[in-house]
């Protein structure tokens, strides 16, 4: 056959432009490959091996502490292996790849990671398998970024992006969360309950729909008998008296309808019914009236506090009331006593400063111990996640830890001269103040027979040396050797008797406390530290309304005190989405930095 010139020309053209078509096909699939790695390691495979895998391959910025020696912060670590000596991942082959092996518990020897709690999804290792087989992309840091910040800005890609204050990295801060795992940060919605028959009550329709759903039934209805004894029990504490049962039996045969409803009014309207219902209420904010630690110094009037929580439940205080008058009763009316018994919550906490502490970090455990018990008491959640790193599941940055921190950083702890209400039950307090002071008294006579036995020897000591006596008290400090020795004179019951002695002094003049009109309160007073166990309010506040020592504030790199970062200022938890009144444009949620008013604005 017989081809032209211009017949083979035409061919070799059409050649040509195939071959640059295929080579322009190829080129652009490889770049939607690319870019699908890219968005895949970026939106997922980074988040993943962050959760599951850095902690023990690769977390130590130095590398020194990797386990199996398998370095997972880079690529070339990946594709070096482990101590095997084995590649972890295969570019394009992840059957070949014995990463996938490891996480898919498929060989008993080599399963990660090894907690069965922690092994990785079914989604996440079909992830993991499609990273690796689009050829294991690992884009730098500013492209993934990059596509962080235009996925968030897009809402593109699974599970939704919270705004925050942000975090400490910007992949902290547009990860991304299951919406049902946002319940808790999202405004309240008006539910309508359930239609149930037979039911009026909304939230024994919730509860019955619920059963229902679950194919139980309602347990039979209680008789009289037990409802009397379950309703005091539940609202009292105590069990019903026999005139009681008596009464409410009879009742419940004349008017079925309203009996019940009448026992409950009583038993709301009775004053054991604060005392019952306070119990719960002081063990969530963990009541104490020693500060715990060794030493377990005695708060002698933490029991002011303790009346005021049952007073409120009496009262019927409304919660947000309650919620204002714990965490910011002094700055919410200064002159009411109760209001400056009320912020005792914020004293509930341990509290131990020693020869051996170093001030900075007591304050700092002070003020830590605020912020998780805030959070704990009245936001259902432990602020203390996040003193170190971004929180690892929900979305509050450090960043916002160390604004609520920053909230509390003008607080003081202090015993303060409060009047006794009229309401306050002092009963009884001459006649206990009069045995503790017999028992002080007691302490101190024996404690000084000991020591006039044992200032005579020291008398003696000197006299025998030719040398003036010294007293006791200023010869502590003098080197041994020019003075008796420690318990001159005195044996070993002597020494004994002596140390139990002034340890009953300390403990009764404590406890005289009790009878006196103070309370565990706390002032607003800038950057101080008290050392003594006894907090008094300084002389300066007495006679001043402020201090002018106004803290800085700092995110604490790896919640140390000694390693500060960013500066701060008080701030409530950006993932709410509720927006302060002090806010300025480019921070929504701004609390004030005066020296007073922090905790008000924050409760």
């Amino acid at each position: 056959m017989k081809v032209s010139i211009s017949n083979t020309f035409v061919f070799a053209f059409c050649f040509v432009l195939s071959s640059v078509a295929m080579a322009a096909d190829q080129k652009a699939d490889d770049e939607k490959i690319q870019r699908q790695g890219d968005w895949l390691f970026t939106m997922k495979i980074m988040p993943l091996f962050k959760a599951k895998c850095l902690a023990c391959h690769g977390e130590d910025p130095k590398g020194k502490k990797v386990k199996g020696e398998f370095d997972m912060r880079t690529l070339d670590g990946l594709l070096k292996g482990g101590e095997s000596g084995d590649p972890a991942v295969v570019p394009g082959k992840p059957e070949k790849s014995s990463l996938i092996e490891a996480v898919t518990w498929k060989n008993e020897d080599l399963q990660m990671p090894p907690k069965e709690n922690d092994r990785l999804s079914k989604e996440q290792i079909n992830a993991l398998r499609r990273w690796i087989k689009l050829g294991a992309q690992w884009p730098d840091e500013a492209k993934r970024q990059k596509l962080l910040k235009w996925a968030a800005a897009n809402q593109k890609g699974e599970g939704v992006v919270v705004k925050t204050s942000g975090g400490q990295s910007d992949e902290w801060t547009y990860r991304r969360y299951k919406e049902e795992d946002l319940w808790a940060f999202l405004p309240l919605e008006n539910v309508k309950p359930p239609k149930v028959a037979n039911v009026t009550n909304p939230i024994d329709a919730f509860i019955r729909h619920g059963l229902e759903g679950a194919g139980f039934k309602p347990a039979p209805r209680a008789d009289s008998l037990t409802l009397i004894r379950r309703a005091t029990y539940d609202l009292t504490g105590l069990p019903p008296t026999p005139e009681e049962v008596d009464a409410y039996l009879t009742e419940s045969i004349r008017n079925p309808h309203s009996a019940f409803a009448n026992l409950v009014d009583r038993l709301l309207a009775s004053k054991r019914y604060g005392e019952r219902w306070g119990q719960h209420w002081l063990d969530v904010v963990r009541y104490a009236d020693t500060s715990g630690y060794s030493n377990d110094w005695e708060r002698s009037n933490a029991w002011r506090f303790r009346d005021y929580v049952i007073r409120s439940l009496n009262d019927d205080k409304p919660y947000n009331q309650f919620i204002l008058e714990q965490i910011a009763g002094d700055e919410l009316n200064p002159d009411n006593p109760e209001m400056l018994v009320s912020v005792g919550f914020l004293r509930m906490g341990p509290w131990e400063h020693t020869g051996m502490s170093v001030e900075k970090f007591t304050r700092q455990q002070y003020l830590d111990d605020v912020v998780n018990s805030v959070g704990q008491t009245f936001l259902s959640t432990a602020m203390r996640c996040c003193k170190c790193h971004d929180h690892k599941f929900d979305p509050i940055p450090t960043r916002d830890y160390y604004r609520m921190y920053s909230a509390f950083a003008t607080t003081q702890a202090a015993e303060r001269d409060v009047p006794y209400l009229d309401r306050e039950v002092t009963d009884g307090f001459e006649a206990d103040k009069a045995r503790v002071q017999a028992l002080l008294d007691y302490a101190v006579k024996d404690k000084q027979r000991v020591l006039n036995k044992q200032e005579a020897a020291a008398r003696k000591w000197y006299a025998e040396r030719g040398k003036k006596y010294v007293p006791l008290a200023e010869r502590r400090k003098l080197p041994d050797d020019v003075k008796p020795p420690r318990h001159v004179g005195l044996d070993h019951v002597d020494q004994g008797t002596l140390k139990v002695r002034e340890q009953d002094e300390r403990i009764w003049r404590r406890r005289l406390e009790r009878h006196r009109p103070m309370a565990q309160s706390v002032y607003s007073g800038g950057d101080l530290f008290q050392k003594s166990t006894k907090l008094r309010l300084p002389q300066w506040k007495r006679e001043t309304s402020l201090s002018k020592q106004k803290p800085k504030s700092h995110i604490y790199s790896g919640g140390s005190v000694f390693a500060p970062a960013e500066q701060v200022t008080p701030g409530v938890l950006s993932a709410l989405g509720v927006a302060t009144k002090t806010s300025g444009e480019n921070d929504s949620y701004r609390l004030p930095v005066s020296m007073s008013g922090r905790r008000l604005a924050i409760a």
